[in-house]
């Protein structure tokens, strides 16, 4: 819980004055003042504090262009391949194969009762005939 600080103290101002021409972020003014970020913006208005560098003027880095439909291809190309060595190389025990006819045998073999459902009762009624 942040402690109660009285921002309208001057030994708290002249505190704020320095921190801010330290150049520190308002995260680490905030963890060293025990304020919240509302209570300095608010402050930096009221005491006519410089802005803080503003992120949109900051130098960005170069940017690349959208690749292009060849270079798609070759990139799915290549996670194809991968994807498809991983799962050849997967442990026998590990992989999951089931025949088109599992559910089919499991329906027809199973040894539970036929349920209420009308749909169900004809096709176990087909099964049998």
């Amino acid at each position: 819980m942040r402690r109660t600080v009285s921002t309208a103290c001057s030994t708290f101002q002249q505190t704020l004055r320095h921190v801010w021409a330290s150049g520190s972020t308002y995260a680490e003014m905030t963890a060293f003042l025990g304020v919240t970020r509302d209570q300095v913006i608010r402050l930096r208005d009221v005491l006519s504090l410089p802005l803080r560098l503003d992120r949109r003027l900051r130098r960005k880095g170069p940017r690349h262009g959208d690749p292009t439909p060849a270079q798609i291809r070759a990139m799915c190309e290549q996670f194809k391949a991968k994807h498809l060595q991983d799962r050849l190389n997967e442990p026998k025990d590990r992989v999951y194969h089931r025949s088109e006819t599992d559910m089919v045998q499991f329906r027809f073999e199973s040894p539970q009762t036929n349920g209420d459902d009308p749909l169900e009762r004809l096709m176990d009624d087909f099964a049998d005939g």
